[in-house]
């Protein structure tokens, strides 16, 4: 009976030191439906549930990550054919990885650094890219948005600032 109650307070011991490290990670390492890791955490859940969204072509639903008020104007194909020059549908998301989240010191900004492996259905060849993603918000107690759309479009330069 000794042994049984040794053995179960080890592994919850170390049960309670992945969580730990998995929450001072920023939630880089995987918990099942555990929502640890704080901001960072946050950040790696809606950036991975975003590339989710854009494997299975759910493009409002990918849309949806942005400010409520700029939604609407949010066209996620189009800034998947300026990113891979390829129609969107002639894409194949084979898989994604999150390699690093980051908050800036005012708590109120952020990027994550993903890694994403296409299979171009046309040409049939294979490709990694990595893309920042930038997300911000108003108050540190403020749902984080991302700012996919002002990242990947091409701005006009402002008057005598072209080079």
């Amino acid at each position: 009976m000794k042994r049984w109650l040794t053995l179960i307070g080890v592994l919850l011991a170390l049960g309670g030191g992945y969580v730990a490290a998995a929450h001072l990670s920023g939630g880089a390492f995987p918990t099942p439906g555990l929502p640890v890791g704080g901001d960072m955490g946050e950040l790696r859940r809606i950036t991975t549930q975003f590339w989710e969204d854009i494997q299975f072509k759910d493009f409002d639903k990918a849309a949806s990550y942005h400010a409520p008020e700029l939604i609407d104007t949010v066209d996620i194909p189009f800034l998947l054919e300026r990113l891979f020059l390829q129609k969107p549908e002639m894409l194949d998301i084979m898989s994604y990885e999150i390699v690093m989240a980051e908050v800036d010191s005012t708590g109120l900004r952020a990027r994550v650094k993903t890694r994403i492996k296409v299979k171009d259905l046309v040409k049939e060849k294979i490709r990694e890219r990595e893309l920042m993603l930038f997300y911000h918000r108003e108050t540190l107690d403020s749902p984080w948005y991302m700012e996919l759309e002002s990242s990947l479009r091409k701005l006009d330069a402002e008057e005598g600032k072209e080079h």
